[in-house]
């Protein structure tokens, strides 16, 4: 999982690639495979979630991996903002969708998905076996080199 880890970590800056790493490799908490890779990649702040902290990097510092769950449609246009803030990645991703009564969670991704497609990312989808949607951006040049990486590393994958 550590060469998938280096993949997402490529656009960020050497200080950022080194803490992200070093969060992996010692986790604060007892997780462990696609949860302590989520827990790596994202800056969740200490205790203060004041309107809009994802969009502040003083309160989080980077935001790598979207978790949602399966019928969170709601925490999908936050996360996704939180993710182009990291990578400083032009405009910000508002769901057409995410309003709607009907929404469902894949609707919102799939729309989450063609937004960073166009900003030069995918977003690929790592398969937790459970009922929850678990994420990571990865640049479009880099995808295929992704996609191997993680099959040899036993991970199911799909695209939005």
């Amino acid at each position: 999982m550590t060469d998938l880890l280096a993949l997402i970590l490529t656009p960020l800056t050497p200080e950022l690639n080194t803490e992200i790493r070093r969060r992996f490799q010692q986790p604060t908490v007892e997780v462990e495979g696609l949860y302590a890779l989520c827990e790596a990649l994202q800056d969740v702040p200490s205790d203060d979630f004041l309107p809009g902290w994802w969009l502040d990097a003083a309160v989080s510092r980077f935001w790598l991996c979207l978790h949602v769950d399966w019928k969170a449609s709601d925490e999908v246009e936050w996360q996704v903002q939180a993710i182009a803030r990291s990578l400083h990645l032009p405009g910000t991703f508002v769901s057409a969708v995410g309003n709607s009564p009907r929404a469902t969670t894949p609707d919102v991704l799939t729309e989450a998905a063609a937004w960073l497609r166009r900003q030069g990312y995918e977003l690929l989808a790592l398969d937790t076996g459970g009922d929850e949607y678990l994420s990571v951006p990865i640049r479009l040049d880099l995808l295929r080199q992704a996609l191997t990486t993680a099959d040899q590393s036993s991970l199911s994958t799909s695209l939005y």
